[in-house]
């Protein structure tokens, strides 16, 4: 085993991440992100621009895991969770909760923020566990993207 961790990469792997992004992840059936793609393209750019920053797991060197996160643009000094990405045979060694736990420390620290939210599709039973499990309360539900891919819900959690 070789894995580490970084939060000082995103402009540097920025290709890489996004790449990686691409590929099977955890959780997520495609067909609840219609415009993953565009999202994608997206956020390569955001990530060079260090408007997002990311929580990278590395497995001999390579991406392994991804949590994406940023101040939100709405209301200052809450940290926004954008995703959480891992390696599916990488499950149960909670690299996500690592990562997830990494997020909000360093969105504390830089980005000043005192509260962080994250949204999941309403069906999605594996992050809601994670998420729950990470002290996560759901706060509200809604389609958030208006995409017919169906209701997200969003949870919130106190940090820092």
């Amino acid at each position: 085993m070789d894995y580490g961790f970084t939060t000082g990469e995103s402009i540097r792997r920025a290709d890489e991440i996004v790449d990686y992004m691409r590929g099977p992840r955890l959780w997520v059936p495609r067909t609840d992100y219609p415009d993953y793609e565009d999202w994608l393209h997206r956020a390569h750019a955001q990530l060079r621009r260090e408007e997002k920053l990311a929580v990278v797991a590395l497995s001999s060197g390579r991406v392994a895991g991804v949590v994406l996160f940023q101040g939100h643009r709405g209301f200052p000094g809450v940290l926004e969770v954008k995703n959480i990405t891992v390696r599916p045979d990488l499950r149960g060694r909670h690299f996500a909760s690592f990562m997830l736990r990494n997020a909000e420390v360093e969105g504390g620290r830089q980005l000043g923020c005192r509260q962080a939210t994250v949204d999941a599709k309403a069906g999605n039973e594996g992050v809601r566990r994670l998420l729950l499990r990470e002290g996560y309360r759901p706060s509200r539900t809604e389609d958030l993207y208006g995409l017919g891919a169906g209701d997200d819900v969003v949870y919130s959690k106190r940090i820092g």
